[in-house]
């Protein structure tokens, strides 16, 4: 009994151990945050839009097919795919054969696009 006693407090202590280092970092990223209120920040490479070419558009099935160049916050080479959209007001008027710029994001598994635009 005295054994299971004893590991006990060990295991509190094991435990206090490996948090340390997290709590000890803790007010270093509370400063940084407040650091970097006084410098303005640079644009989220999330804001950054894909080039690509639209191939098919079912607005009854909500799915648009994309022959897209690299999509950088999705790590994803240039392939053509299929996303999906929330509903048909996203794509607008385009159509298969305009060249667009876009954003697309992982939701649950699968790839939306969140905003299309004509290509300039």
């Amino acid at each position: 009994m005295k054994k299971a006693l004893l590991s006990i407090p060990l295991a509190a202590s094991l435990v206090l151990l490996a948090a340390g280092p997290a709590l000890a970092q803790a007010p270093a990223a509370n400063a940084s945050d407040s650091h970097s209120s006084h410098h303005p920040a640079a644009p989220a490479p999330q804001a950054e839009l894909s080039e690509g070419e639209i191939t098919r558009w079912d607005p009854r099935t909500l799915r648009l097919t994309l022959k897209h160049g690299e999509i950088k916050n999705l790590e994803m080479p240039p392939m053509t795919m299929v996303f999906r959209v929330a509903d048909a007001s996203v794509v607008g008027d385009l159509k298969p054969g305009d060249k667009v710029r876009f954003r697309a994001e992982q939701v649950n598994g699968a790839y939306h696009v969140q905003q299309i635009e004509k290509a300039p």
